[in-house]
């Protein structure tokens, strides 16, 4: 076993016991960013065994972020536990968000300023799905300020949304306009530095040391989390991230905001492109669109372990992961984790794509 030499008593200290030393300074980092309770934490750590016993494995397991709390969950509460934090510290008193109606983070953070008492508005241009269902019917049932435009571009949507802030400001209100708060960004990170120190924890109960951690996860911020704890805390965890969106540099922009996060923190943790496998192959079409993959994991576990998986994002990672399974890229050694981060109202938004 590698040790180093602990100074102050003599003794040694093994890489676990270095490894919970670096969590608890991570925890204390966060801890000096505001922070609002939002989530039931932690979630549970769920070992599938009836996919073990179906595909041969011994440590199947699924991170059950979609079991969060606030209005059905998701990896997002965590995000907005710093980013609520964040608008509060700042005085503002509304939230102005830019999405689509399948957004589960326009949901959540609907959900959130309902709890915080920050008012919430939301821009709303084209999708890939348009149904009034799941998550935008979840909207509407908060009351929360929804426009609508008639256009998919970018650029007028969040010209939209400027409009939309100086208005407010001109009425006396102080809004916090995602687009312009790289923190909105960032709080995303920070969450998911919390959600890896809870998950080695658990793991930490029953990994044996001949044990290989290999995680599976959506690509995206929460994703960059969890391998700058991974790194900074040396847990030696394969990262694989898929993709729900085709390749438009998503890597490359891990890397830099994971730069940012670590001036932030004060931690020089820095990333390169072996520290999270990044996945395109499970986009199909495009993102939003279901595709035969998406919908035959989702299938799969629901009819194994009564787990909902969400159409855009979590079956198409599931997939990657099962294809991997198939493929025999896993030891008996390996303790696979997947990371369920939520969307379990786009089930319905899609239920025609489902059900056919």
């Amino acid at each position: 076993m590698v040790t180093v030499k602990n100074h102050l008593n003599g003794g040694q200290i093994n890489k676990t016991q270095m490894s919970d030393i670096k969590t608890n300074q991570l925890n204390i980092l966060l801890n000096k960013f505001p922070k609002f309770p939002l989530g039931d934490f932690p979630t549970p750590l769920y070992k599938c065994e009836n996919i073990e016993k179906s595909l041969g494995l011994k440590h199947f397991y699924i991170k059950r972020d979609d079991l969060s709390g606030l209005a059905f969950g998701g990896n997002k509460v965590r995000h907005l536990e710093f980013r609520i934090g964040d608008i509060i510290d700042k005085n503002c008193d509304i939230f102005i968000n830019s999405n689509v109606k399948v957004s589960n983070n326009s949901r959540i953070n609907a959900a959130a300023c309902v709890k915080a008492g920050i008012k919430y508005v939301v821009v709303m241009g084209k999708g890939p799905n348009e149904e009034k269902q799941g998550n935008y019917l979840l909207q509407k049932l908060m009351n929360v300020e929804i426009h609508e435009l008639d256009t998919d571009d970018n650029d007028s949507i969040e010209d939209y949304c400027k409009e939309l802030s100086e208005k407010y400001i001109k009425n006396g209100h102080k809004p916090y306009l995602r687009s312009e708060n790289k923190f909105a960004q960032y709080s995303a990170v920070l969450g998911y530095i919390s959600g890896a120190i809870e998950l080695n924890q658990q793991i930490n109960i029953f990994k044996k040391p001949n044990n290989k951690v290999k995680v599976y996860q959506v690509a995206g911020n929460s994703v960059v989390g969890m391998a700058i704890t991974n790194k900074y805390c040396d847990l030696k965890w394969e990262i694989n991230a898929i993709s729900p969106y085709l390749d438009n540099g998503l890597q490359e922009k891990g890397i830099e905001t994971a730069e940012e996060i670590s001036k932030l923190l004060n931690i020089n943790t820095l990333l390169n492109v072996s520290d999270i496998n990044y996945s395109f192959d499970y986009v199909g079409e495009d993102y939003g669109i279901l595709t035969q993959g998406a919908k035959d994991a989702i299938k799969f576990l629901a009819r194994k372990e009564s787990i909902f998986l969400d159409p855009i994002y979590t079956a198409k990672s599931m997939d990657g992961l099962l294809n991997d399974i198939h493929k025999n890229k896993f030891t008996e050694d390996d303790i696979i984790i997947f990371i369920h981060s939520g969307g379990t109202p786009n089930i319905f938004t899609y239920v025609n794509d489902l059900i056919l």
